[in-house]
């Protein structure tokens, strides 16, 4: 009977799928849907989306809540997307959120010991994958290029918002393996004054500093030959 499960009279009894879609997003941007186990938690589901993603240490990356994104640059802080448009409602719901998750630094890491639904994550909400731990940095390759894409993007933007402090020498290195990855060989012709979108190359304090585009083409000159991958895997052991 019910009552060996502690049910009781007046108790509601609520059905739900086993197994449900769950909607992920990388750090490109990109968007995978996954069928997992809603009965898992969080540990076992990362191995599941990793495993079809294509990533071999699902141990060193975990998820987080995407509605909340980063309001510090500085700190890596999380708030509320303004322009995602969530009523009220749904506001209240993910200040819920926040004060139920663990967090690190002020990010909002899901518990992996607990399942989605334990920590009030509802069926429509989409999650971040995020790399945590770092204990493998030195052996990734040429050979695993998700992980390596997934790394380089995380580590760009950390150096970008200023969570990851290099020094200007430093900054200009990273920039023009960046222009190398993105838009290959010097080209005279091409790569002049004005081109480069600093803001996207260089963290804050050093966009502004004259010359830094002039200083960024000396450096991507040195580059040539590089290829995306090759560049990728320089950019995170710079790192």
């Amino acid at each position: 009977t019910l009552e060996y499960y502690l049910f009781r009279a007046g108790d509601q009894l609520e059905y739900r799928k086993k197994i449900r879609p769950l909607r992920v997003k990388m750090l490109d941007e990109s968007i995978k849907t996954i069928l997992i186990d809603d009965s898992h938690n969080v540990k076992e589901i990362i191995k599941t989306i990793c495993e079809r993603i294509g990533i071999n240490n699902p141990d060193e990356f975990s998820l987080v809540v995407e509605n909340l994104q980063a309001d510090d640059s500085k700190t890596g802080t999380l708030r509320k997307d303004k322009s995602s448009g969530l009523q009220e409602r749904d506001r209240k719901k993910m200040e819920t959120l926040r004060k139920k998750l663990h967090t690190d630094d002020d990010i909002l890491w899901l518990n992996h010991e607990k399942s989605l639904r334990e920590q009030g994550i509802p069926d429509d909400q989409m999650l971040l994958l995020r790399k945590k731990l770092f204990f493998s940095d030195i052996n990734v390759d040429r050979n695993d290029p998700v992980q390596l894409n997934l790394m380089y993007i995380q580590d760009n933007t950390c150096v970008l918002n200023g969570t990851h402090k290099v020094s200007q020498e430093d900054a200009i290195t990273l920039a023009a393996i960046r222009v190398q990855i993105q838009f290959g060989n010097h080209d005279e012709n091409k790569h002049k004054k004005g081109f480069l979108e600093l803001k996207d190359l260089l963290p804050s304090e050093y966009r502004k500093v004259p010359g830094m585009e002039k200083k960024v083409f000396a450096e991507h000159r040195k580059l040539i030959g590089m290829t995306e991958l090759n560049g990728k895997l320089r950019y995170i052991k710079y790192c």
